[in-house]
């Protein structure tokens, strides 16, 4: 039976060796699965830990404050209605409602004594800001009957915009807690099916890629949204604010590509060194060895 196992096959190989190079094959194509899947979810992870950054509260908030000056016309509105306010604060001492202001909010009475105009501008923009945060662009509709071409630039800006929410988020960073636990496992499972410092370079060349397909895409959406709008003030705002989300991707992106490589590069070196640091070793143990076949056999 071991002579037949040992007969040539087709191609002038043996079954033995043909069985292992299916089962080689086999190996390398699951490599490159698992490889391809880090890759997949690095590029979502790099994308939604930039989107948790910039919808953060500390960081949507002074972005959104520029989208609702330039949605509320507030200097407009300051100028309209600045004075009646003012009179009326002096002749009240609750809450102020704020007619014609496009989004429900109030100030108190003693605010809009304390301040001069700017610091108004300053609360109403803050509280506009919060309130937006908080419930999304949709606010601005009080009646459910405003409707924005979404095909527009103007509507795909404005929908961009109003991903500064907190909804979004959490949505975000529980997206971002996932990815990072399935690119952990896949990174695990990768260094698991590879063989000496591959274990270290094939997960980290992975993920390298993974960064660069993240920086890439917010990269070419950055240059994208600033050829949208011209010179209209108001998309001016708005793609500002967009750019600055993106840039944030880019920015993510090229991190994670830069320690990718750095760790590529390290096991690259490692292994130089180890195999350099080897071949005296070896070679002396081998001198040592003929050594002592040659005194045995004097």
């Amino acid at each position: 039976m071991s002579d037949r196992f040992e007969l040539e096959a087709e191609g002038g190989l043996s079954t033995r060796e043909r069985l292992y190079a299916e089962v080689a094959g086999s190996r390398d194509g699951r490599r490159s699965l698992v490889a391809v899947a880090l890759a997949l979810a690095t590029f979502g992870l790099v994308l939604a830990v930039s989107v948790w950054q910039v919808t953060a509260e500390a960081t949507a908030l002074p972005m959104l404050r520029s989208v609702v000056a330039s949605l509320t016309d507030i200097d407009v509105f300051l100028a309209e209605n600045g004075e009646a306010l003012r009179a009326e604060a002096v002749r009240s001492e609750g809450p102020l409602e704020l007619p014609g202001y496009p989004l429900p909010i109030v100030v108190g009475a003693d605010e809009v004594r304390a301040g001069d105009a700017a610091e108004l501008r300053g609360l109403l923009l803050d509280r506009s800001a919060a309130l937006v945060y908080a419930e999304g662009l949709g606010v601005f509709d009080r009646t459910g009957d405003q409707a924005i071409d979404r095909l527009s630039l103007e509507g795909l800006l404005e929908l961009a915009a109003g991903q500064l929410s907190r909804g979004t988020h959490e949505r975000a960073g529980a997206a971002a807690v996932v990815l990072a636990g399935l690119a952990a496992v896949l990174a695990a499972l990768l260094g698991a099916m590879s063989t000496g410092w591959s274990r270290m370079r094939a997960p980290a060349a992975a993920m390298a890629l993974g960064g660069v397909g993240g920086a890439a895409l917010s990269f070419a959406a950055w240059g994208l949204v600033g050829q949208l709008g011209g010179d209209d003030p108001f998309m001016a705002d708005l793609r500002a604010v967009v750019q600055a989300a993106f840039s944030a991707g880019t920015r993510n992106g090229a991190i994670v590509t830069g320690g990718g490589l750095a760790l590529v590069v390290a096991a690259w070196v490692l292994e130089v060194v180890e195999r350099r640091v080897g071949e005296p070793v070896g070679r002396e143990r081998s001198e040592e060895r003929v050594g002592a076949d040659e005194g045995e056999a004097g």
